[in-house]
């Protein structure tokens, strides 16, 4: 099926289509076209599909996604990773953005859509699991909202650490689309075997084992020769490359040794893939591995520079990675771990993906694979271990099957190669036998559930936040409905009656934590601390201790530290792996640089710490991290704090733990800020610590948050700064500015991005809005022109004519009278004549979204001579938020209603009366 069949059949607008040629191709895959002939999914028709990498299943559900959206529903893609999340949102917004389709994004440290869609007021958004929790809990009832939920990855419910989340959630979206029936398409990896997991979530499936492009795995020997299997035709074959040399002597008995031997053989096999012409991408087990690697690549292959990624990469912020970076991009080599920033990492991979990029080399992490979208013929795994997670002390397991397959699968790509290749490295014949048949020849994992297993702590007191379930009897039928209620706890009463007994503790402690309450019914109920930890998403130990932590606090006139002190106590840290060595906490330094900057405060809050850590180490540890944090919020250089708390040990690149750790901290500020509403605090004492939090996330000065938000490539925390103190810290005054003016403060190229962020920001909400009123209009058979004409008006005469043929539309039936203009800065006026009395209205000038006091002042003294019953403005795009406080002020001042009214809004109560659902009404 070609794309133009396909717009044919279903009726896609030209643009998409276009797009659609442009970055996928003119035609469909089979997967695809199986999906839409033979499963329907343009349909509205359930549909679980499990296919390799670069089979085309994203785009498949892509094309169901805009499907839905022009039939007016909202999708919800959810994805495990933050990484995902922000490659998928890059993606989507850079297609379908200037298209107007509304694309927002949902992860720990992007909150800035959560209100919106939690109100359903979106058309795409883009959630991590964990944080599609958080809003069921504040909204149950956005699921009815959507017309399609897309789940992307779904053998993640095989994981360990992400498993039994994904498992709640799917189990929730079942549960509540009985009463709602979104469509729900998921996406997986090839899965070995689905273990019922289809006929749970009552879903067809499409099994593929096809890629657009071979692959051919295989394993290097010593002697040069690379054995592999293909993937689609199963043949095995064979390709020579030149012998590792056996002058080469290594003492492997050491770990040194066996590093500078591994080495050695990558350095080789990577040489001779360079000399055929071919890009390649190495995955190494640790960050310091991947910085390692691609420093010696650098120096010893002797590349040419990447200059044009130097250049993009030079006003980022300055770090020990990316003074590492620098040196591996002047050879053409790079690596991608998570001490790099998204900026960094996204530059990397654009410049990589370049069909002339002097990148050749990437080493990257394994565990940022699959967030990875890089075409690349050539991929080497060079590490078969990881950390083992349930070790009490360090050691390391094979990696699985289903690793290994999501590193290889990364090879080749359509559109790019004819083939690809994943090597691994074999040292005896012990080793290829081995290898041979756990990872070339393994067998794709069988699904299992990980909430089995869970203590159901969490997850119970989710249920009873959402109001999904309000009894212990509820509960423990919803884990009924789950996906291990269908493997084990229905049909193994040893089982089921361990669950029960979980349920029973969990509640428990939950009542005793005052997360929960219990009436003599036997019917449970949050309280507000409780739901305010459900959603969240806090573990429950982490908010009994924060709430009694908070207890030492003035909130209202709390120091950094001890509020960065305080949120350090939480079990969520523990997967950061934030450092202090032993030599470091004997010296003692960290507590007398606490006692010397805060005596006044720091005593009750280290006592308390010692008390419930039970550990002087541990406490110090998060004295060091509130430290950090109070000079990170300082303005305190990544580098240099880098340097500072990196002092005791080897490896100086931390930057990734300190936006880790950021992170963290302000989740627990937002956290600390919803208990104290409520404890009942005043509203400015809220206000700080949410606006805390923000500056917590950003490392930037309070008023600098809303410039940090844009989240600009290249805009620094230096920058964001120098910007501030040059007097721009709104989007209006970045819109106002000269650009000339800006680029005094900050490079120009940074400038300029910051104000067409800015500009594009406000935009994208009217192109959203014209493209939804159009397709309405259209149903309907009515010209959209009349609504063109206002969307797309530049001047004050555009606006004045456009909204005077508005005025004369059908269906609006207004008396309207035009008064004399005025100056053009304070826009055009009129009274229009109603039965509840008049309304004075003023037209402002396009891209005007501010009043300042003269304009009130004038807006006054002209519009009281008609003795109006409430005022009214029209503007586009929209107002601040200034200038919304200000018509709070002005109704409370004068006792007569200002209302602001955007040209979108004005447009959807036009098309709402069109379609019949009310009236065209001003208020």
């Amino acid at each position: 099926m070609t794309l133009h069949e396909l717009q044919q059949h279903y009726h896609f607008a030209p643009d998409i289509i276009n797009i659609w040629t442009a970055r996928e191709s003119a035609a469909l895959l089979p997967i695809q076209e199986t999906a839409i002939r033979e499963h329907g999914i343009l349909e509205g028709r359930d549909l679980l599909v499990s296919a390799p990498t670069s089979s085309g299943k994203t785009f498949l559900a892509e094309i169901a996604a805009i499907h839905t959206i022009f039939q007016q529903g909202k999708v919800l893609y959810l994805v495990p990773l933050k990484a995902l999340a922000e490659e998928k949102y890059a993606d989507f917004t850079d297609k379908y953005g200037a298209f107007g389709i509304d694309v927002v994004i949902s992860t720990g440290d992007h909150t800035e859509s959560d209100d919106a869609i939690e109100r359903g007021d979106f058309q795409l958004a883009l959630v991590v699991f964990e944080k599609a929790h958080r809003l069921l809990v504040r909204n149950k009832h956005v699921l009815n909202t959507c017309g399609l939920i897309v789940i992307d990855e779904i053998q993640m419910t095989a994981d360990a650490s992400r498993g039994s989340s994904l498992e709640m959630l799917l189990t929730a979206i079942l549960y509540m689309r009985k009463a709602a029936r979104p469509q729900l398409i998921a996406l997986s990896a090839v899965i070995g075997d689905l273990n019922g997991l289809d006929a749970w979530l009552q879903t067809a499936v499409l099994m593929s084992d096809a890629r657009p492009v071979e692959l051919r795995e295989g394993m290097l020997r010593r002697d040069g020769t690379f054995i592999y299997r293909s993937f689609l035709s199963k043949e095995i074959g064979s390709t020579q490359f030149t012998p590792f040399p056996e002058h080469f002597k290594f003492n492997l008995k050491s770990a040194e040794g066996r590093r500078e031997y591994q080495y050695k053989r990558l350095q080789q096999i990577v040489s001779d893939l360079l000399a055929q012409g071919e890009q390649v991408l190495i995955f190494r087990k640790w960050k310091w591995l991947t910085r390692e690697t691609a420093l010696r690549l650098a120096r010893d292959l002797q590349l040419p520079a990447a200059f044009q990624t130097l250049e993009v990469l030079q006003h980022m912020e300055d770090s020990v990675s990316k003074e590492a970076l620098f040196e591996c991009l002047r050879h053409g080599v790079a690596f991608h771990n998570a001490d790099l920033g998204r900026d960094e990492r996204q530059a990397i991979e654009r410049a990589f993906k370049a069909d002339d990029s002097r990148i050749r080399v990437i080493c990257a992490t394994s565990t940022l694979a699959m967030g990875m979208n890089l075409p690349v013929k050539t991929v080497i795994i060079a590490d078969l271990e990881k950390p083992d997670p349930d070790a009490e002390i360090f050691q390391e397991m094979p990696l699985t099957s289903a690793e290994y397959k999501n590193m290889s699968g990364r090879a080749g790509r359509l559109k790019h190669h004819d083939d690809g290749r994943s090597i691994i490295f074999a040292d005896t014949p012990a080793d290829e036998q081995i290898l041979w048949r756990n990872y070339i020849e393994g067998a794709f994992p069988r699904l299992a559930s990980q909430l089995a297993d869970s203590r159901l702590i969490e997850e119970t007191l989710f249920l009873v936040a959402a109001e999904i379930c309000a009894s212990e009897e509820e509960i423990r039928a919803f884990f009924d409905m789950s996906y291990a209620g269908v493997l084990r706890w229905k049909n193994d009463e040893t089982a089921r009656a361990a669950m029960v007994a979980r349920v029973g503790d969990a509640v428990a402690y939950s009542v005793e934590q005052g997360l929960m309450l219990r009436s003599d019914a036997a019917r449970l109920r949050v309280t507000e601390i409780g739901r305010i930890c459900a959603a969240q998403g806090v573990s429950a130990e982490s908010m009994a201790v924060l709430t009694q932590f908070s207890e030492l606090l003035d909130l209202a006139a709390f120091n950094t530290w001890e509020l960065f002190f305080v949120v350090s106590h939480n079990k969520e840290l523990a997967d950061l792996h934030f450092r202090l060595s032993q030599e470091e906490y004997e010296t003692g330094d960290y507590w007398r640089a606490i006692r010397e900057r805060y005596a006044d405060v720091c005593e009750p809050l280290l006592k308390k710490s010692e008390e419930f850590l039970q550990n002087r180490f541990e406490t110090t540890r998060r004295i060091k991290m509130a430290l950090l944090l109070a000079d990170w919020v300082a303005g305190t250089s990544l580098q240099r704090l880098e340097i500072t708390y990196s002092q005791y040990f080897r490896d100086k690149s931390y930057s990734g733990v300190i936006r880790g750790l950021s992170e963290n901290a302000a989740w627990m500020i937002r956290l600390l800020a919803d208990i104290a509403t409520a404890r009942h605090a005043d509203a400015a004492v809220v206000r700080r610590l949410q606006r805390f939090a923000k500056q917590t996330l950003y490392g930037v000065p309070e008023d600098g948050v809303e410039i940090a938000a844009l989240r600009v490539a290249g805009l620094t925390r230096a920058m964001i700064a120098r910007l501030v103190q040059a007097g721009y810290s709104t989007e209006e005054q970045l819109l106002e500015a000269e650009l000339d003016s800006l680029a005094r403060v900050i490079p120009q190229e940074v400038a300029f991005r910051l104000q067409d962020r800015v500009y594009k920001k406000y935009s994208r909400i009217e192109t959203r809005h014209l493209v939804d009123h159009k397709l309405r209009l259209e149903r309907l058979g009515y010209d959209a022109g009349l609504l063109t004409r206002l969307y797309s008006a530049v001047t004050l005469p555009e606006l004045r004519d456009a909204i005077a043929l508005f005025f004369r539309a059908p269906h609006i039936n207004l008396f309207v009278r035009e008064l004399p203009q005025q100056h053009d800065r304070f826009g055009s006026d009129y009274v229009i004549e109603q039965e509840s009395g008049a309304l004075f209205v003023r037209v402002l000038p396009p891209n005007q979204r501010e009043l300042d006091d003269e304009q009130i002042g004038n807006l006054l003294a002209v519009g009281l001579a008609a003795q109006p019953v409430a005022f009214v403005v029209i503007g586009r795009p929209d107002f601040t938020e200034a200038t919304q406080t200000k018509t709070q002020q002005f109704a409370a001042a004068y006792g007569k209603p200002l209302h602001l009214c955007p040209v979108y809004a004005l447009c959807e109560r036009y098309v709402q009366a069109l379609e019949g659902k009310q009236a065209f009404a001003f208020l």
